[in-house]
């Protein structure tokens, strides 16, 4: 075995035998998509800022930036969010009528104007001169239609029509169903008007507006949508409010945790018309009927440091950053941050791991292992900076910018093992470590290596499937997942197969973190939390 030292030596001698293995002329770009069904491909985002509002008997439709939530008021729980990737609208909503006939939502934004029908899971959709800026229903006859006004006035949209009749009467005002406004709905809510400041206060004191508000037509409660804190209902004659946050933390997921019955989500945004950072985690359940935050106090987060990797970790999370390490009780929000102070070989911390007696830490200058009792140790590895870690059973798998490396059961060091010597491009930087079953995979910027578990032979190839610069890798029983900048597929290392999503088409963004559970897959993207049923993908139920 060599030594940390000589791998860090030979990650520079990479030389044109890496460029040969992954030149392969028969990998072509792809388009193609895949026909989804809802409950299949899930994306959750921030949908925090609310633009509009609509109330229907048994549901609440709220339109944010990123997608259209759907309340349902008889379970009281939210529903799978409709987003772009299902036909959401890509120009600013700045309306919501609900449509009394079926139940629909009418939708005015910058471009003109869509319908969904919830039960139906359709959309209808058309263009408007200098988009919408009024919709109004005939309570006596709704289900002929709606009146829209853009630029040039107000035009009637026959029920199954794409175009709007200009010159047909608007109906007497008595008889008009319009979007309720903000103010109006607090006047019918003397107590909603007083107690203004306490419900739009965040627990970090944040202060926010009210954006849009709704009520269903047989009277009852308010819902007002907000600029930051999602959507709000307001009981009047109780006196009583409850926020209803569905949301993530920013708009971005940077890394996931894959926790019980659900995953761990860590990512941050700007806030809306500020320049200070919020940043946090997002536990998103399996089933995706609401979701929790977590926010670090005032001051101590990570602010607007990149976020790496995200570990569960006993009754902890483990959160590595480019401010330092932190290790968070999910339960109470206490969190605690690790730095170079405390004994990390930098506060640039890039990969985790469990490990038998605490957690692996990777950083730009070296590893170190964080004990039970949050003792750091050192390792005496010449400072190589570390991208990611993988531990199977007591070994402990280092990828590095000087390639790959292992630190068997005892060993004081990174080593470079005799079965990687012979293979130059297993000295390239790795960009993640995965494991199909038994079968150790690693992965750099453009190629892939898989480790033969019977033989401990190493065999190096380019993804067979375009994946652009490769970013992330996720273990799973039957395969590997690898994300990219242009795509995420599964790969059955053993047969060599590959089933290939897009980006964009069946994914929103490039790829930053992927998890496998035996039911779902979730992928990190730089729009936010996409949730994919497994065998959607892989066909292997």
């Amino acid at each position: 075995m060599g030594g940390w030292a000589d791998w860090r030596i030979a990650g520079w001698c990479i030389g044109g035998a890496a460029l040969l293995l992954s030149a392969d002329p028969s990998i072509r770009p792809s388009a193609q998509t895949r026909s989804w069904r809802p409950e299949d491909r899930v994306l959750i985002s921030d949908f925090s800022v609310i633009d509009a509002v609509a109330a229907s008997p048994w549901v609440v439709f709220a339109a944010s930036r990123h997608g259209l939530l759907v309340y349902d008021r008889r379970v009281n729980a939210w529903r799978l969010p409709v987003t772009t990737l299902d036909g959401y609208p890509t120009a600013r909503v700045r309306l919501a009528l609900a449509d009394p006939v079926g139940n629909a939502v009418w939708l005015g934004t910058d471009e003109g104007w869509a319908r969904y029908d919830v039960d139906q899971q359709h959309w209808d959709a058309g263009p408007a001169t200098g988009g919408i800026s009024g919709l109004l229903l005939d309570a006596r006859d709704p289900a002929s239609g709606v009146f829209v006004r853009d630029q040039t006035g107000w035009r009637f949209l026959p029920r199954g029509g794409l175009l709007a009749i200009p010159g047909t009467p608007l109906p007497p005002p008595e008889r008009r169903v319009t979007p309720l406004d903000v103010q109006a709905a607090l006047q019918t809510a003397p107590m909603a008007q007083a107690l203004r400041a306490l419900i739009l206060t965040d627990p970090r004191l944040r202060s926010y507006q009210f954006t849009a508000a709704a009520r269903p037509m047989e009277g009852g409660d308010l819902y007002f949508g907000t600029n930051g804190l999602g959507l709000v209902r307001i009981d009047p004659t109780m006196a009583q409010w409850e926020p209803l946050p569905f949301t993530l933390i920013g708009n971005r997921a940077d890394a996931l945790a894959l926790g019980s019955d659900g995953i761990w989500v860590a990512g941050s945004r700007g806030l809306v018309g500020r320049p200070e950072e919020k940043s946090g985690l997002t536990w998103l359940p399996d089933e995706l009927s609401a979701t929790t935050s977590v926010e670090p106090q005032a001051g101590g987060g990570w602010g607007a440091a990149p976020v790496y990797r995200l570990l569960a970790a006993g009754s902890q999370l483990w959160i590595a950053t480019g401010a330092g390490l932190y290790q968070v009780d999910p339960g109470s929000g206490r969190m605690r941050r690790f730095s170079a102070s405390d004994g990390l070989p930098s506060e640039d911390v890039r990969a985790l791991a469990p490990a038998p007696d605490g957690v692996w830490v990777g950083t730009t200058h070296g590893l170190a292992v964080v004990t039970a009792g949050n003792r750091i140790v050192r390792l005496a590895d010449n400072g190589v900076a570390v991208s990611s870690l993988l531990a199977v059973r007591e070994t402990l798998w280092v990828g590095s910018s000087a390639g790959l490396g292992v630190v068997p059961p005892g060993s004081p060091a990174p080593v470079v093992d005799s079965e990687l010597q012979p293979e130059p491009a297993l000295r390239a930087p790795v960009v993640a470590l995965a494991r199909a079953s038994d079968t150790l995979v690693a992965v750099f910027a453009d190629q892939v290596a898989w480790r033969d578990p019977a033989g401990a032979h190493w065999t190096v190839e380019r993804p067979r499937v375009a994946l652009g610069t490769l970013t992330a890798a996720g273990s799973d029983m039957g395969g590997v997942w690898l994300g990219g900048t242009s795509g995420l597929a599964w790969w059955n290392v053993s047969r060599g197969v590959y089933q290939r999503l897009a980006i964009p088409g069946d994914l929103p963004a490039p790829v930053r973190d992927v998890q496998a559970s035996p039911r779902w897959v979730w992928v990190a993207t730089d729009s936010g939390v996409v949730r994919l049923r497994r065998d959607a993908v892989t066909g292997v139920r």
